[in-house]
């Protein structure tokens, strides 16, 4: 019942607009801007592949065998037309056939919620949003007020002032859209009702620029919602789609996502959220750390930079033992073995970079994880048992290996982590964006655990030559598949997740329970859903969005061209997924490709239960 009622308040939620510190926004349930470009109308018939333009006339010839009857344009929530509340402030414009009752959408007519940020022209940050690099170490930032339009009954009368917004991501800076982080500095306040109304001072705006359907996001953290059980430790951002306005200027198609954080409502965590003002110098604190290539760069951040650490992986993982069989791991970055803290240390400088050589928090955690990593390694790979002590030293024991497995990592979080990356195979899991957490506050439960699901743009087939099944009438061009049917996690980079994969007891008695609840409360049925829903009612919002980013998916074919002067060589995409102007192809094959990833694993780990296939139908 609680898995049910979670997935229920999960569709409730997203699209509400709540308890904002100050009143946002503009009266206008039907906002266009002059700066979009004028896109056709597109049927919303899924029975149908027809369009035409947006005319007022009361028919047209595109019926067949008739002509179509429209009735008068009617104006309401696609949450309401298609009775699903998480898409209640996304507004539709149609007409309908009172023969065939095919649809006509006003491509005119914006869909999306609409995130609107002003801010001073003059400003000396103002290239803010096209000036990053992948390579910077600085995010300038500039400061403006915020307000939100066309979300319905929820329109209001001005704008939030004192808003910063900056550049976010690290690869993802270098391309020509980029990513927000939004961050309110006179009060917290909620945006569009994510997380159950909860206020917070910072969230983001994911670009997906190198997701040509924009929507593996959406689908990455749906499934996330309902993978992750009701009573879980482990938390996912929530999340809905919007169009961003700078100074009025059409930006795009963002997801606006909540910012990942150790707050109350977010990464849960024994640690006071004020900890400048309250600081707790012992390291009875709560950890949250990042698997992250990128922590090298953190240092010459100073003040601003995150504290990092390193382990050592030791005999436990070595490529002679195990098939390592990732795109990064093997292009020159290897094993990823640093790691950067996304929560607060208390007792480190404030003045520069805190490492582990001046941080006592820093040094406990990283040997923490040392140990855990041990553990692990001991019980995967050599069958013994092993405990960590007050120390953090690694000792005997004479529990078993699943009682101090049990005892040192939460299962239960590590299942569901396990199966959100199964599903979606993602090129980042050994690199960065692999998120843990460690609870060792006096009433924590000391146990490390996978956390915050994040960074879904290259999953679900996206990346090309990653876990490589060649397609063997284009590989001999460089354009191998990313295909849905190798059991990644044997040969994942990621080490935490290998080996846990190898003990027979936590695949068994973790991960395929949650595998089967996941399937029978529907989750995946809702993944395919939420995408034919966006491939069908935003298609104008597609077309804005690419109308405007031409080159940022490579659409005209030159893999290496879509980044913005980093000189990097992209080369990323799979061919179904590089040119924007084949986006129905692409949104084809993205859905293809989840159905035959979805029950390529149900027949590994459940062909017991005879369920019926996934469909795309």
């Amino acid at each position: 019942m609680k898995k049910i009622f979670k997935r229920l308040t999960f569709l409730a939620v997203p699209f509400m607009v709540l308890g904002c510190a100050g009143p946002i926004g503009s009266n206008s349930n039907q906002s266009t801007s002059n700066q979009q470009p004028s896109v056709n109308s597109s049927s919303a018939n899924p029975s149908s592949d027809k369009s035409n333009s947006a005319n007022p006339s009361a028919s047209s010839s595109n019926g067949g065998d008739h002509t179509h009857t429209f009735g008068q344009w009617k104006t309401e929530s696609l949450g309401t037309k298609i009775n699903d509340a998480r898409f209640k402030y996304s507004t539709i414009k149609y007409r309908e056939c009172s023969v065939c009752h095919y649809e006509e959408i006003d491509s005119q007519q914006a869909v999306l919620p609409e995130i609107r940020f002003d801010y001073n022209p003059n400003d000396p940050n103002a290239n803010f949003a096209t000036s990053a690099r992948s390579t910077d170490t600085t995010r300038p930032k500039v400061n403006g007020k915020l307000r939100i339009t066309n979300a319905g009954d929820k329109n209001t009368a001005s704008a939030i002032p004192d808003v910063d917004i900056k550049v976010r991501g690290n690869q993802t800076a270098g391309f020509d859209k980029k990513g927000f982080q939004i961050k309110f500095n006179a009060s917290k306040t909620n945006l569009l009702g994510l997380n159950g109304g909860k206020k917070f001072k910072k969230w983001v705006l994911l670009a997906d620029a190198k997701d040509t359907t924009i929507s593996r996001t959406a689908l990455g953290m749906t499934m996330s919602k309902g993978v992750i059980s009701a009573d879980s430790n482990v938390w996912s951002s929530d999340f809905t789609p919007v169009s961003v306005y700078l100074n009025d200027k059409y930006w795009g198609m963002y997801m606006l996502a909540e910012q990942k954080e150790v707050k109350n409502g977010r990464i849960k965590l024994d640690e006071p959220e004020d900890a400048d003002e309250n600081p707790i110098m012992t390291t009875d604190i709560g950890y949250c750390f990042e698997l992250d290539y990128y922590a090298k760069n953190e240092p010459a951040k100073g003040a601003d930079g995150d504290p990092t650490f390193s382990i050592n992986y030791g005999n436990y993982f070595k490529s002679s033992d195990y098939k390592i069989e990732s795109c990064l791991a093997n292009s020159g970055l290897g094993l990823v073995s640093t790691y950067t803290m996304n929560s607060d240390i208390n007792d480190g400088p404030t003045d520069a970079h805190t490492t582990d050589a001046n941080s006592n928090q820093v040094k406990w955690i990283k040997a923490r994880l040392q140990a855990l990593f041990n553990v692990l390694g001991e019980a995967a790979k050599n069958k013994v048992a092993k405990d960590i002590n007050s120390n953090n030293e690694v000792i005997s024991t004479s529990l078993s290996v699943r009682k101090t497995i049990e005892k040192n990592f939460d299962l239960n979080a590590w299942a569901e982590g396990f199966i959100i990356n199964a599903v979606c195979l993602p090129p980042d899991v050994g690199y960065s964006s692999f998120y843990m957490s460690f609870n060792n506050a006096p009433n924590g439960d000391k146990k490390l655990r996978y956390d915050n699901p994040w960074d879904f743009d290259s999953n679900f087939g996206n990346r090309r030559n990653f876990i490589e099944k060649p397609d063997t009438a284009s590989s001999s061009g460089g354009w191998g598949q990313s295909s849905y049917d190798p059991y990644f996690m044997d040969r994942t980079a990621n080490m935490w997740l290998q080996l846990l994969g190898k003990l027979d007891f936590f695949m068994n008695d973790y991960v395929k329970p949650k595998w089967n609840a996941a399937r029978e409360n529907g989750t995946f049925e809702d993944m395919v859903k939420l995408a034919k829903t966006y491939y069908k009612y935003y298609d104008s919002e597609y077309a804005k969005n690419f109308a405007k980013w031409t080159t940022t998916q490579a659409s005209d074919n030159n893999v290496g061209s879509y980044f913005n002067g980093d000189g990097v060589n992209s080369g990323e995409l799979r061919k179904p997924f590089v040119n924007v102007n084949e986006r129905k192809d692409a949104q084809k094959e993205t859905l293809s490709w989840l159905v035959k990833r979805v029950n390529y694993l149900e027949k590994k780990w459940a062909p017991e239960k005879n369920r019926t296939p996934l469909s795309a139908d």
